[in-house]
């Protein structure tokens, strides 16, 4: 009876859907242009007003003022330009032009009422209309010589859940396994080293802002919330950001604080889903200028509960795997005069679940057969400060990161008591991280003098990971085997760019990064108290990354380039994976090995972006060629734990597409990936099989949204659907086993209705119920044993209700 309750629910929850989006009428013209630089904004508003406006005067007026809601152009540039040192002149209906005028005394802005709430678009991806900064500089999105692309933060209104996850589908390429929230690893392009997370540097770099979110351990998971935009930028970024960045760049872009504004927004949210029990969200979001025009402040706070969906009668267990949710942001922003401007960040967030998400292919969907239960714990904690100067030449930029970030997960190790000497009893695997670092980084970018520029920068950091490994007795809690590593890592680095354009459709950009790296590494294993690994040792490397890149704009609308780069990781030490074994030795013998070896990576693309039909439709294309030596891999030894291989080499070829249709409040979005990730050479030592692929990783994926914006009974709001296809993939987790999963559809409906200081979003996520193997892996000492399965979450549907003061 409930279950038939929960899915009459959930379809009329569908069917009020389908009623908003046959409701809709054509509404007037929106504009969502945040605060930012004067040239920036002026072109985000001729893109979204559909209007030519000239702005050689531009670069010299300052900041804009945001511009949100709806307005005509003469009044968006009022607002814009307000306090600034510059005016604009009208020529005719579709033309303005930006001109120098004396600056006008900024008015107080605090509002009595709060302003109309602009209309999410949905899961919209920017190719054009936004100011990037993922290559590290600012740089307008339509003439990016780079597989770049953004999605616009209040996306997220239309998605069914605010996690990194829920970009996989909007941004080609990118994949993200599912072991769990804040234990999976993301994935770009195909390059994928394996689906274990162990002490290998991450494949793609995340980031908030300035800070870096992984270094060697899985993704922490944060919630998406507030967001001004998220940057995926494709293909190896070793000169930009050295190594852990083989795969690409994944930028999460907070919304700065206002220095002018008041807000707070408010967001509580309800999920029903099949089977379970409901969910709950909060969300919180305030800023409040400190000193008017000098001194901001912006803080969000949020928490979330999201039930678990697997059953294990063994254990007496239904629904298991519930996650909780809780953290917060603040920043600071200070503009300390007119060249300069100080921004101090904070983020911290606490994720606890209560059990793993896998199922057993042997049973029922949703259930397995579990001695030990597996609870895990993700805790992050940063902070930064970025200090802006900018100049007549160029920028200067100084920023510094800290993060705190420690993990712990317990894994059933009861198939392997006879191999720890234990008795009949349930075994436990407790594995913890504690993880420090700090990095400095000082830029500076020049402006073009004659047909050169470029940017130059130093980098420098300071790294520990210490982890703790400890095999016990479940009941008794007698511990049968311990391990404690810790490794220390200090990288310096010098990088920069030289552009040069000798006329204005063609530019070569060369780039390049010269690193310094020490890894101390120290381990102590004991079984039953003996001794079994003592170690000490340090290791150094040092090396050159470069880029090469030629863009060429055929005409207006249609740019093409070319470009050629590198990305790296330092190799590392192995210590306590072996029981009673000597670790063997490079040239003979199997892996593991004390050491494991750097492994190097060359990129080869050429793309495309168009756009066209009075750019209503935009297009990006790009086909990509890679070739990856000594890839390093995490792996798990005869006896379960973790260790770092070098399995070979390999490589991928492919082609990735996004596209937008445009036409007044209609929206479709486009994106698709086929590529084919695979080894061509496996290690002697490691003997997995040639031309298998590379782990977890489809060699198809497409995906497709459609969205409408208007009006609805006398109010604003939006509809929006979509759909995907992940295409089938598999991962070889040892010589002997290998594992598949994939070939399943995504798909996802949402409405959103705005009734001026209230709004009111509706989402069913799983439209058809699918149960598709998400993710082939749960537990290491199940490898060989046991067919693990992580189905989809069943159908769902969430409520939000959020209130703006």
């Amino acid at each position: 009876m409930r279950a038939k309750l929960r899915n009459a629910i959930l379809w009329t929850g569908a069917a009020w859907i389908s009623s908003v989006g046959s409701s809709l009428a054509q509404g007037p013209n929106r504009l969502d242009i945040p605060a930012q630089p004067m040239a920036a904004a002026v072109v985000q508003l001729g893109v979204q007003a559909r209007v030519s406006i000239g702005a050689d005067a531009a670069a010299n007026c300052g900041r804009s003022r945001e511009v949100r809601g709806v307005h005509t152009v003469d009044a968006a540039l009022r607002i814009m330009l307000d306090g600034s040192r510059c005016g604009f002149r009208r020529i005719d209906a579709q033309t303005y032009m930006i001109v120098a005028s004396p600056a006008r005394p900024r008015r107080p802005s605090r509002p009595a009422v709060p302003p109309p709430r602009l209309p999410s678009p949905g899961a919209s991806v920017l190719l054009d209309e936004v100011v990037v900064t993922a290559t590290k500089r600012d740089m307008d999105l339509s003439s990016a010589p780079y597989a770049l692309s953004a999605v616009d933060g209040q996306a997220f209104d239309a998605a069914s859940r605010r996690d990194t996850a829920a970009l996989a589908t909007r941004l080609a390429g990118l994949t993200v396994t599912n072991l769990g929230p804040g234990r999976n690893k993301l994935f770009v392009r195909g390059l994928a080293d394996s689906p274990l997370t162990g002490q290998t540097q991450a494949m793609v770099g995340l980031y908030l802002d300035d800070t870096r979110l992984t270094y060697d351990a899985p993704d922490p998971d944060l919630r998406l919330v507030d967001l001004e935009r998220v940057e995926l930028l494709r293909g190896p970024q070793g000169t930009l950001y050295g190594a852990g960045a083989m795969g690409g760049v994944l930028k999460l872009i907070s919304r700065a604080p206002k220095l002018d504004v008041y807000e707070t927004d408010v967001t509580a949210g309800l999920t029903f889903a099949d089977d379970t029990a409901p969910g709950q969200s909060i969300d919180l979001v305030v800023n409040a200028p400190l000193v008017r025009e000098r001194l901001a402040l912006r803080a969000v706070v949020y928490e979330e509960v999201l039930e678990g969906v697997v059953d294990d009668p063994g254990l007496g267990l239904t629904n298991t795997g519930r996650t909780l949710r809780s953290g917060a942001r603040v920043a600071l922003l200070w503009r300390i005069n007119g060249d300069w401007q100080a921004r101090l960040g904070t983020v911290f967030q606490n994720l606890n679940i209560d059990d793993s998400q896998y199922g057993f292919e042997s049973q029922p969907a949703y259930e397995r057969s579990l001695a030990v239960r597996e609870p895990s714990n993700n805790d992050f904690n940063g902070v930064s400060l970025t200090t802006t100067g900018t100049f007549d030449w160029g920028r200067l930029k100084l920023s510094s990161a800290y993060q705190a970030h420690d993990l712990d997960r317990r894994y059933d190790a009861t198939s392997a008591s006879a191999r720890f000497g234990a008795g009949s009893g349930s075994l436990a695997y407790d594995e913890a991280d504690s993880i420090r670092a700090f990095a400095v980084e000082a830029s500076a970018a020049f402006n073009p003098i004659g047909a050169f520029s470029g940017f130059a920068g130093v980098y420098g950091s300071h790294y520990t990971h210490a982890r703790t490994g400890d095999v016990l007795e479940y009941v008794s809690g007698t511990r049968l085997y311990t391990t404690r590593k810790r490794d220390e890592t200090d990288e310096g680095a010098l990088f920069g760019e030289l552009a040069w354009a000798p006329n204005s459709r063609l530019k070569l950009i060369l780039g390049g990064r010269y690193f310094y790296v020490v890894t101390e590494s120290e381990t102590l294993a004991q079984q039953r108290g003996v001794t079994t690994d003592a170690f000490q040792g340090e290791g150094r490397d040092d090396g050159i990354s470069s880029k090469a890149v030629l863009e060429y704009a055929l005409r207006d609308g249609v740019f093409l380039y070319a470009q050629a780069s590198e990305g790296y990781r330092v190799g590392g030490f192995n210590g306590g994976v072996l029981l009673g074994q000597a670790y063997g030795e490079p040239g003979g013998g199997a892996q593991p090995y004390r050491t494991f070896r750097p492994d190097r990576l060359q990129s080869y693309e050429a793309g495309v972006r168009w756009r066209g039909y009075d750019d209503r439709l935009l297009l990006r294309a790009a086909s990509f060629v890679i070739d990856w030596r000594s890839i390093q891999s995490d792996r798990v030894s005869a006896d379960g734990l973790p260790f770092t291989a070098n399995i070979g080499s390999g490589g991928n070829t492919g082609f990735e597409f996004e596209g937008a249709w445009r036409d007044g409040p209609w929206r479709m979005d486009v994106n698709l990936m086929a590529n084919n990730p695979h080894l061509t050479a496996a290690d002697d030592s490691y003997p997995l099989v040639t031309d298998s692929d590379l782990p977890g990783v489809p060699k198809f994926l497409v995906a497709a949204s459609l969205r409408h914006m208007g009006n609805v009974w006398g109010r604003s709001g939006w509809v929006s659907g979509s759909v995907g296809y992940v295409g089938r993939s598999t991962q070889q987790l040892t010589p002997e086993t290998t594992t598949e999963m994939g070939d399943y559809l995504t798909s996802e409906m949402a409405a959103n209705l705005d009734m001026g200081a209230w709004s009111a979003t509706l989402r069913l996520d799983n439209l058809f119920g699918g149960a598709g193997d998400t993710f082939g892996y749960g537990n290491p000492f199940l490898v060989g044993k046991e067919t693990v399965i992580t189905p989809q979450r069943p159908r769902n549907l969430s409520l939000s209700l959020s209130r703006r003061f």
